[in-house]
């Protein structure tokens, strides 16, 4: 573009014989030679690319420009002569005059001539002797004048991404000693020095700070930046914040006013906001990352807690969960003087179950056990200094009334030894338990009465089973065993034991009774068998058992066996029965007679008869053959006709008295 111009103007002048045009359009074309080889010089130092950019080609072009430029300048007059110095002397100041910051870079200005300013002697924000306040920015032409101004180029300050920028003011008011940072002031993310200082910007480290990720022109004369890390809380944990500035807390109050500032991420609001110094109500949810600045603030999360230097350690800093089965009872350690140590706290609207504290107090909130509870499967951000959490078991309990080991004292029935009767001089021992359950709405009285509810120290998530065990050995203890010392003082061993049924009774109705006034319900009574500490008098207590069951088992034998003779019985008549159907169905298929002759050849297949005979009487022989045998059944046989005849012609039968137990039960003919 330029080398167009010179050429253009060139060519005109040339056309017109204009001698003062020509010699301008060679003074304007050494300014431009002179220019660009100034270019190629700081092109050569910054990249160190010496032969590429090197000036020599401008040089010889400057020369011969220069040779022409007087030749023209002889021709013409002097007028002429000093209108055209004065218009080179006025170009070249103007060419040295130009300023152009490079990209990505800022130019800090310094005035080196003329008076300072009284109050800003060393970085001012007038044009006057010293660092201007104010800087150069990129793409913007400046026209300053060469010998009083100073231009240095430097890199913008870039903030890394995940990191926090802490600026520190060289220049500016005195800051008062009682407040270590200064007082946030508006400057543009301090790219404004001139607006700073006019507008009070003071000395040291600043409250406010620059977010990561971006870059800023800031004059490095007035501002040093710090870079640091983000503050960072995991899913599950918690930020606790104390304030390194801010106003003094009144004695006897444990937090300062709570102030929006954007999670403390804006210190100037929460300075200018009447925020005071020391643990805030507020705390920083998990899961994200917080532009806090460490100069006014501290935050403890898990991973720096041993830096607190007190009680406060990395359990505090998780979220409270409620487990299942359990209710969390809240005690506030923070709030109005409730009118009764005992009193439970009203329920109070807007705090979200207590993760707003200042809108707790805001509306009346009372210190100690408050009647709303966490129920359970609740996850909750709590402040810790705030609230203290007490678990308290809302599923079923079965307490035992035994002799406890080390590792049980830390059970809910940890205070519930065998209980130890005395009757007519003699200790009798018996077991017991009770199964019980604890609504949510009864475990803040529960807790606000048996203890547990201290107001000072560090709060969070407690799982003492103090409150629990001091209502069991307080009320079920002192219930169970009242009632044992009342009837044994008036009772013989013999009747102390015979009533055990109604002891039984009487004491789950007393223990159903007490609980109820508590608003716990309960479940089931169990009562164990009496034990004596003298051995001899467990044999006499052992006997009648032993007689008892004895007695028993003789009733169930006697039981048995009639059952077992009635059986056999059954088993009797029925198969005579079944026997006596089946003869009478052979006797009408067969006939009497032939029925008789089949039986007797059965009889007589059954008769001994030996192998051999040796000597001895033949008598005896003869009677182990079957003739004996079979005149015995011929003769029955001859008396069937004369039966027969007697009963009237009937079908002839068998023998009665041969048969009458085995035909007594068979149903009779009723043809």
């Amino acid at each position: 573009m330029n080398l167009i111009i010179f050429l253009s103007g060139f060519t005109v002048a040339q056309y017109l014989h204009w001698h003062i045009a020509i010699l301008l359009v060679y003074i304007f074309g050494i300014a431009v030679l002179v220019l660009r080889a100034a270019r190629k010089e700081r092109e050569r130092k910054r990249e160190g690319k010496a032969w590429r950019n090197n000036f020599f080609t401008e040089i010889i072009l400057i020369g011969i420009l220069y040779a022409l430029a007087g030749h023209e300048f002889s021709k013409a007059n002097k007028l002429i002569i000093s209108l055209v110095i004065a218009v080179s002397i006025a170009a070249f100041v103007a060419l040295r005059s130009y300023r152009a910051v490079p990209p990505e870079h800022v130019g800090i200005v310094t005035r080196t001539r003329g008076r300072s300013h009284p109050e800003f002697r060393h970085i001012t924000p007038y044009n006057t002797r010293g660092i201007w306040a104010r800087t150069l920015l990129p793409d913007r032409a400046t026209w300053l004048f060469p010998f009083m101004y100073e231009i240095r180029f430097v890199p913008r300050t870039r903030v890394a991404e995940n990191k926090l920028g802490l600026v520190t003011a060289k220049e500016g008011r005195t800051r008062p000693a009682s407040r270590p940072l200064a007082l946030p002031v508006e400057c543009d993310n301090f790219q404004d020095g001139r607006t700073f200082l006019l507008n009070g910007g003071e000395q040291g480290r600043q409250v406010a700070t620059l977010a990561g990720g971006q870059a800023y022109y800031i004059n490095t004369e007035l501002f040093e930046v710090e870079q640091v890390d983000r503050v960072h809380i995991e899913e599950e944990d918690i930020g606790l914040v104390s304030a390194k500035a801010g106003g003094v807390r009144p004695p006897g109050r444990l937090f300062g006013p709570h102030v929006e500032c954007d999670n403390f991420q804006d210190g100037g609001r929460f300075l200018t906001g009447g925020g005071e110094q020391g643990m805030q109500l507020a705390i920083l949810q998990g899961g994200t990352s917080y532009d806090i600045n460490p100069a006014l603030f501290d935050v403890f999360t898990p991973y720096n807690v041993g830096t607190s230097q007190n009680e406060l350690t990395a359990q505090h800093l998780k979220k409270i969960t409620i487990p299942m089965g359990y209710t969390g009872v809240v005690i506030t350690l923070e709030g109005a003087e409730p009118q009764s140590p005992d009193q439970l706290g009203p329920l109070v609207p807007g705090h979200q179950n207590f993760q707003l504290p200042w809108v707790f107090l805001a509306n009346g909130g009372t210190r100690g056990v408050q009647e709303e509870t966490l129920r359970e499967g609740a996850v909750c951000a709590l402040n810790p200094y705030f609230v203290r959490v007490v678990l308290i078991p809302t599923r079923l309990l079965i307490l035992e009334w035994n002799d406890k080991t080390q590792a049980e004292y830390w059970n809910y029935d940890a205070q519930l030894g065998r209980i130890t009767v005395t009757v007519q001089g003699h200790r009798l021992f018996v077991d017991m338990s009770q199964t019980l359950q604890i609504p949510p709405e009864s475990a803040p009285v529960l807790v606000s009465k048996n203890g547990g509810s201290q107001m000072t120290g560090i709060g969070g998530l407690d799982w003492n089973p103090l409150p629990v065990q001091r209502f069991v050995e307080r009320v079920l203890g002192a219930i169970v065993a009242s009632y044992f010392n009342e009837i044994a003082a008036a009772a013989t061993v013999k009747e102390f034991l015979e009533a055990y049924a109604e002891t039984r009774t009487d004491l789950a109705s007393q223990v159903r009774n007490a609980l109820q006034e508590w608003g716990v319900e309960a479940r089931n009574t169990t009562l164990g068998e009496f034990r004596a500490e003298d051995p001899a008098l467990n044999e006499i207590l052992k006997r009648p058992a032993h007689e008892q069951m004895r007695s028993e088992l003789l009733d169930l034998q006697l039981a048995n066996a009639e059952r077992e003779d009635a059986i056999d019985a059954v088993r009797v008549r029925a198969e005579s029965r079944r026997m006596a159907l089946e003869l009478r169905a052979r006797i009408d298929t067969l006939g009497l007679n032939n029925v008789m002759v089949l039986e007797m050849l059965a009889e007589i297949t059954k008769a001994p008869v030996p192998q051999f005979i040796s000597g001895g009487d033949l008598s005896a022989y003869l009677e182990t053959q079957p003739i004996a045998r079979l005149e015995e059944l011929l003769d029955k046989m001859r008396g069937l006709p004369r039966q027969a005849a007697t009963d009237g012609g009937a079908r002839p039968s068998l023998d009665k008295s041969d048969h009458q137990a085995d035909t007594q039960d068979a149903p009779e003919d009723t043809e």
